[in-house]
């Protein structure tokens, strides 16, 4: 048995102590330290942010180093949650500590919970709590010398099925954002430099449908960092939220998704490169500000083959690809786009300046690249309220193609361009563009481009509308951005087919043509030049309409404008040298297929109408530069059966040359023109032809016309009511002007001005024609005029003959006249002959009673003058007496000799001696009838005119006197008809 003695006290045993300690030790774990934090953990929130905390439970293995907390909470000032986690599981690794090194082995955190906020003034409400209950002390050396991190090692870090509140408050509409679920592993993350391999990590969060997965390997000392990032359908809502501030529009929908390969790195100048980047935005819809409609929406835009280098300051693009763009884009009737209202304004245009003033258009310092973009089955609107009829106007399956672009903006990009407009329309164009400066060459296709929807454009200068039409356009254009003005070429050919034009407003057409070709063209913009070859026009088809009022279908056609800057212009060109204008025109051949043209009248009634078919011709050589003759060979049919030939030269156009012009009418049929006979004549036309030799001389607005009108058997039909129609014998006019043909054969010449809107050349020519009518039809014998000239009579000689006073004998020489009007008569079946005997009565009378006096007297035709005038004297003197022939001769001064050879003084005798002589009333009657049966005999019997042209008038007593070679003359007029 042992001594008792010999045993130490268990105080003094190493065992009992390192028992003690473990119990102790195993006492401050398990219990200890857990009552300890559990108190201090919300003690340690309220002081260090403000906050109101709590937790559930915690548990500590002080063997395993094992943290569990179950339960945190925590709630700011106001409240609110702020943090909360489910679990957090905390595994610290012993060993490492010998090292200096605090080592995680694990760290799991369980549905954390984080609430960030970005206030009004952009703070975070974490930094605010805890620089409100931290106020800085520390001076920046200080901050500065503690600034090394401590040595921290984790090898592994998980959040799962975490939650990040964040509200934005920054803006005037709050939002929130639930990233829920948060998940996180991060394994051998060291705060040190450490000569392992960098840690791996991935991330994956999602607000509601939106996912960012993020995985990689991250370095802390240095930082760097490589990996992959996705996001993948991130809503327009979380990207309008943020961008909104700065971007111009409203996006109503969309999503982004991204994808690339990064590494960036903190050892030496900051890197970071990116590769195999892929963004791709889906169903994207925008607006412009407080608009109801997208202008433009997108059913996908994706840019392939990003690669992003910071260190080398290069971007790299594979492609960019939009596919199903469609816009709608407008003009306001100030003439703002929609698309760019959001960038007018002063600031804007202020700011749009400098960077263009500032900017370096050869993207030096900078580079980048875009192997190709293409932009696929997209439809563009346009609307434009600018004219007075707003321009809708649509183009759809557009695709194109454009690249390589570079930095270098000098370089050529070529593309390509496809769209069609309308039912049918296609437009193409393949070719090279330079951006800096600007040039484009082009290989240009239009096909079947309706012409109606670009109708509202043409009516700012002109009141027509397209009833049909298509553009064909095929060729090259090049333009070149040059100082002072931007010049260019086109070479191809051009066409218009089916076109039917009308009056804004109206259906009726007024021109249509089957096809209008130009080729070749050649036209350049500066200097100046067009040049055609060969305008082909097939069908063409003008409808030309008169109103009741005077005005045309034409009038008003083209919308006047200010003409002062053209006058102007014109005036200095005139002014100075004109040899070579400042553009230059040319076309080779005018080729006129199958035309026609109709017009109607309806300022007469009936209306008249007539057209022209067959048209065929060719004008060649029309130039603005002198010196230029052009010549002109046409044809066709006018009217039933009318042909009309043209031809002539035509000067430099815009000069004071000449252009000398001969038509040629044959066979029109006269009927036709009947409405126009009818108010200007009073008579219908039953038949006859028409032919016309025009011969015109224009010169500048000048004109001088000769005019031959051929009238072939022109008959006239029944009388016409019209107050327009010329008040005389039209059918008398017409059958003095028909020759032994019946063909009416004239000349009309004319002068006048083509700017004076009053000069028309067919209605100066009509009326013309008419003034000859009526001068022949009121002055009958002067149209006989050449006739009686053969014989030395005038043509007013012609119509009248003289009679002795107070006989039915004809003045010596009269029967004369009575031949020619024989002679014409004949010539002329249609002219009637009216004779109407006539006496003066102061003449005749006086001879009638000088004849009775001669009687009682004794004295004969043959008692000459002297012994008359002495028997008569003798007379007076047995009447009067002696006092009362003084008084006489002395009133008529005739008291020489000269008196016995004065016919006049032989008259006043005569008439003072038979002044009481009465004359039996029917007298002078008698004598009137007697002569013109005398007139009416001799021109029948002796001179053979029938009796069907010669007519007997009653009796007038209103005849003339005229003073032959020795005696005085009775004057009786003959007076025309026709049948």
């Amino acid at each position: 048995m042992a001594d008792p003695k010999a045993r130490k006290p268990i105080y003094r045993m190493v065992s009992f102590w390192l028992f003690l300690l473990l119990i102790l030790y195993t006492l401050a774990g398990f219990i200890g330290l857990p009552w300890w934090l559990q108190r201090q953990v919300p003690e340690q929130l309220k002081t260090q942010l403000g906050w109101e905390g709590s937790v559930t439970d915690i548990d500590f293995n002080p063997f395993t180093m094992t943290l569990d907390v179950e339960g945190l909470d925590a709630r700011d000032a106001d409240g609110e949650p702020v943090v909360a986690a489910k679990q957090l599981h905390v595994d610290l690794t012993v060993w490492r500590l010998v090292t200096g090194t605090i080592a995680f082995e694990s760290i799991r955190l369980d549905a954390p919970f984080v609430r960030v906020d970005l206030l009004k003034d952009y703070g975070v409400n974490l930094v605010r709590d805890w620089t409100t209950h931290h106020p800085a002390t520390e001076t920046p050396e200080e901050q500065s010398a503690s600034s090394e991190p401590p040595h921290l090692y984790f090898n592994e870090i998980q959040l799962n099925d975490g939650e990040v509140r964040f509200r934005d408050y920054s803006q005037d509409q709050p939002e929130t954002f639930d990233i829920q679920p948060l998940d996180v592993t991060l394994n051998d993350l060291a705060t040190f430099g450490d000569d392992g391999s960098p840690s791996d990590y991935t991330l994956s969060a999602a607000i509601d449908e939106q996912q960012i997965d993020w995985q990689g390997n991250i370095g802390l000392m240095p930082f760097h960092s490589n990996g992959h990032v996705r996001l993948r359908d991130i809503s327009h809502t979380t990207l309008v939220h943020f961008a909104s501030p700065y971007a111009p529009y409203v996006v109503n929908q969309g999503t982004l998704s991204l994808d690339t390969d990064y590494a960036l790195s903190s050892a030496g100048d900051f890197a970071l490169v990116t590769r195999n980047g892929e963004l791709r935005i889906d169903n994207l819809s925008a607006s412009l500000p407080q608009a109801d409609q997208p202008f433009a929406t997108l059913a996908a835009l994706v840019v392939k083959g990003i690669t992003f280098n910071l260190a080398d300051r290069s971007l790299a693009i594979g492609s960019v690809d939009l596919d199903s763009l469609k816009g709608n884009v407008s003009r306001d009737k100030e003439g703002l786009i929609n698309v760019l209202k959001p960038f007018t304004g002063p600031e804007n245009g202020s700011q749009d300046t400098e960077a263009d003033t500032g900017g370096d258009s050869s993207g030096s310092g900078f580079d980048w690249r875009i192997d190709t973009v293409t932009l696929a089955d997209s439809d563009v609107h346009w609307q434009d309220a600018v004219p007075e009829t707003p321009a809708d106007i649509s183009a759809s399956g557009i695709n194109a193609k454009l690249g390589p672009l570079t930095q270098a903006l000098d370089e050529p990009v070529p593309y390509t361009l496809n769209l069609r407009t309308g039912e049918s329309g296609k437009i193409s164009a393949r070719g090279q563009v330079t951006f800096v400066p600007f040039t484009l060459e082009s290989t240009l296709s239009l096909d079947d481009i309706a012409l109606a929807p670009f109708e509202p454009y043409v009516q700012q200068t002109a009141n027509v509308a397209f009833a049909s039409g298509t553009l064909n356009v095929a060729g090259e254009l090049d333009l070149d951005d040059q100082t002072p003005a931007l010049t260019g070429t086109f070479n191809g050919n051009g066409q218009i087919r089916n076109l039917k034009l009308t009056r804004a407003g109206q259906s009726d057409p007024i021109l249509s043509w089957s096809s209008l070709r130009l080729n070749p063209v050649e036209l350049n913009l500066n200097p100046g030049r067009l040049e055609i070859g060969t305008i082909t026009l097939t069908d063409p088809d003008a409808h030309i309409v008169r109103a009741a009022d005077g005005s045309t279908n034409l009038s008003g056609l083209i919308k006047s404008g200010d003409t002062g800057d053209s006058d102007t212009a014109a005036q200095e060109q005139d002014a100075g040298s004109s040899d070579k204008p400042g553009f230059v025109f040319r076309v080779t051949q005018i080729e006129l297929e199958n035309g026609g043209f109709d017009l109607a009248d309806r300022t007469i009634k009936p209306v008249f109408t007539t057209g022209m078919r067959k048209v065929n011709g060719m004008i060649e050589g029309l130039s603005n530069v002198p010196p230029q003759q052009g010549s002109v060979r046409m044809s066709g049919e006018l009217g039933q059966r009318g042909h009309v030939d043209m031809k002539g030269s035509i000067g430099t156009l815009g000069k004071k040359d000449t252009t000398h012009l001969e038509l040629n009418l044959d066979n029109m049929a006269m009927a036709e023109l009947s409405p126009y006979f009818g108010r200007y004549l009073g008579y219908a036309v039953d038949s006859g032809k028409l032919r016309m030799d025009l011969k015109y001389d224009i010169t500048g607005p000048k004109i001088k016309a000769d005019n031959r009108i051929v009238m072939d058997q022109l008959t006239l039909g029944q009388a016409v009511q019209s107050k327009d129609a010329v008040n005389v014998p039209v059918k008398l006019g017409l059958t003095l002007l028909r020759d032994t043909d019946g063909v009416i054969d004239v000349d009309l010449p004319i002068e006048g001005n083509l700017d004076d809107p009053e000069f028309r050349v067919g209605q100066v020519v009509l009326r013309a024609f008419v003034n000859l009518l009526a001068k022949a039809a009121t002055s009958p014998f002067t149209m006989l005029g050449s006739v009686a000239e053969l014989a030395g009579f005038s043509g007013e000689e012609l119509g009248q003959v003289a009679f002795v006073p107070g006989t039915t004998t004809l003045a010596p020489g009269e029967d004369k006249k009575l031949e020619l009007l024989a002679d014409a008569l004949a010539e002329k079946p249609q002219l009637l002959l009216n004779v109407r005997g006539a006496v003066a009565p102061d003449i005749d009378g006086l001879a009638l009673k000088a004849e009775r006096l001669d009687t009682r007297l004794d004295l004969t035709a043959n008692t000459d003058r002297k012994q008359r005038v002495q028997a008569l004297e003798s007379q007076l003197v047995d009447q009067q007496g002696e006092a009362a022939l003084k008084q006489l001769q002395a009133d008529n001064n005739q008291t020489g000799n000269e008196r016995f050879t004065s016919a006049e003084w032989v008259t006043t005798l005569v008439r003072s001696l038979t002044r009481d002589v009465q004359l039996p009333p029917e007298a002078l009657n008698r004598l009137a009838q007697q002569r013109g049966a005398v007139l009416q005999k001799q021109l029948s019997e002796q001179y053979d005119i029938p009796d069907d042209q010669l007519f007997l008038l009653a009796p007038s007593e209103d005849a003339k006197t005229e003073m032959g070679e020795d005696a005085i003359r009775v004057i009786v007029p003959f007076a025309m008809g026709a049948r």
